[in-house]
């Protein structure tokens, strides 16, 4: 049997289990000698009081004091689905890109299950979610509205623990915020700040992809994809002055 934590000891061990991901938190219940399911618990059961109430910005401090296992740096996001809505479509690739490196590229018919039951999407979901949760802020175009929001409900549908504390920079609403441009949709972005032109796909393509077991369409989707994060990095670097404060994704 565990012993009963005193006021201060239950309060360091809610600030650790606020800050650590599902590994940091299995390690904590190893050390005391306790379940997962009771460190679970012990959290949940602990006065309001003692834990951190979460804030939608982060300060530079706090930034900097994130734990040693989340890599401190940006990186671009970017999905890409077989619908828009997570109940209707299927993961078909992803896109992690650290700042200044190759892109971390998953796509959906590397896995078994793409053959002969593409609706399951677990593992690439799986996968993309233990990449993301290295990083500390995400980059997206849109993503707070669309990619992040479908990830979540597709790590959800697959009951994988939540993303750990992490932070989100939208260049879809920097633009809405800084820019007076006839459309905000990255396409328009890239083209009016000389950026580049993003690689454009067909729905007919889409369609092959997605509903086929077509590898060359899922090249040109995969390529497609790389090429948006590429693409964002670039916007990204260009808006980031505009950038007041970082809020939580």
């Amino acid at each position: 049997m565990s012993r009963k934590y005193n006021e201060e000891e239950l309060k360091q061990w809610c600030q650790e289990w606020e800050v650590c991901d599902h590994d940091g938190k299995v390690e904590m219940c190893q050390r005391a000698g306790i379940t997962y399911d009771t460190g679970k618990h012990r959290y949940s059961d602990a006065p309001v009081e003692l834990k951190n109430k979460p804030r939608m910005q982060v300060s530079a401090t706090e930034l900097l004091e994130m734990p040693s296992r989340v890599h401190l740096d940006f990186v671009c996001f970017d999905i890409e689905t077989s619908n828009l809505n997570a109940d209707f479509s299927i993961l078909l690739s992803a896109c992690i890109k650290p700042y200044g490196q190759d892109a971390i590229v998953f796509r959906a018919d590397d896995y078994p299950t793409w053959a002969d039951n593409r609706d399951d999407d677990a593992g690439i979901t799986r996968d993309i979610s233990i990449e993301l949760r290295k990083h500390a802020i995400v980059v997206g175009h849109y993503s707070q509205r669309f990619d992040i929001p479908y990830f979540r409900a597709k790590m959800m549908k697959h009951g994988l623990e939540p993303l750990p504390p992490m932070f989100g920079i939208d260049t879809w609403r920097i633009a809405k915020n800084n820019f007076k441009v006839s459309s905000r949709r990255l396409d328009n972005l890239l083209n009016y700040f000389d950026l580049g032109a993003k690689h454009g796909v067909t729905g007919r393509l889409w369609m092959k992809a997605a509903y086929t077991n077509s590898r060359e369409a899922m090249n040109e989707i995969v390529e497609h994809n790389i090429a948006d994060v590429v693409l964002l990095e670039k916007l990204m670097c260009r808006s980031f002055p505009y950038v007041r404060s970082i809020p939580r994704l």
